[in-house]
């Protein structure tokens, strides 16, 4: 039996046809079902998986890179003979600007798409999982685990979001804490493909939560703004 793919969320726009910065998520681990029980804790143990990496992406991508400094302005002077002087239209970077907006409690959330940027953003989702491939289709379990995922992917708006983390200290290496979405409503496009895990995740039992996802994104600005000239 062949793998089968959903779409979960179109947009009648369609992509763009050049996505300015692509770059992929990997998860490997439990993906519940959110159903009456809510898996807070769970949700944010994938949340920070997804942390990881979207730090190192913010410390590596050139464009990032570009955002981690108050952007300069030229401006020509009106002195004769100065030329050309730059100032920062910031007091801070964009991490510090979002991690002091998205500030809660003793948690503050860095996320890389946010309302502000005006982004077209698409998911391609391979998910990995037990079983008879389709058979999660069928069931009508899908939408439950992409919603613990989508879920993880986004910053939380409330501590209840944390489950037990809410009142545990917030490790040093998680502050600020990087996600990919403020909002998944800001999410353009999203498709999943399902096929067999054929391998354990958690040792030689098999868990019927077990999953292996990779998550493709693809970025664009819809609007080019100087906030979004690191997506270019």
């Amino acid at each position: 039996m062949c793998a089968e793919s959903q779409i979960l969320i179109h947009d009648p726009y369609g992509p763009p046809k050049d996505c300015a910065m692509e770059f992929r998520l990997t998860y490997e681990g439990l993906l519940p079902s959110s159903g009456n029980n809510p898996h807070a804790n769970e949700k944010h143990d994938i949340r920070k998986k997804f942390h990881l990496q979207l730090k190192k992406l913010w410390s590596e991508h050139a464009g990032l890179q570009s955002l981690k400094h108050p952007p300069e302005f030229p401006v020509i002077s009106p002195q004769s003979g100065m030329g050309v002087r730059f100032f920062s239209g910031l007091s801070t970077s964009r991490i510090d600007y979002l991690a002091k907006q998205f500030g809660r409690a003793n948690h503050h959330w860095v996320p890389l798409v946010t309302k502000d940027l005006s982004l077209w953003c698409g998911l391609d989702i391979l998910y990995l999982r037990p079983g008879i491939p389709g058979q999660v289709l069928r069931a009508g379990d899908i939408d439950g685990r992409m919603k613990t995922l989508f879920d993880a992917l986004k910053m939380p708006w409330q501590l209840q979001d944390l489950g037990d983390y809410q009142n545990r200290p917030v490790p040093p290496d998680e502050n600020p804490f990087f996600c990919l979405l403020e909002d998944d409503s800001l999410v353009s496009q999203a498709s999943i493909e399902t096929d067999r895990l054929l391998e354990f995740v958690g040792g030689d039992i098999p868990h019927q939560d077990d999953a292996r996802i990779v998550i493709t994104v693809r970025l664009h600005p819809l609007i080019f703004k100087w906030e979004n000239m690191g997506f270019v």
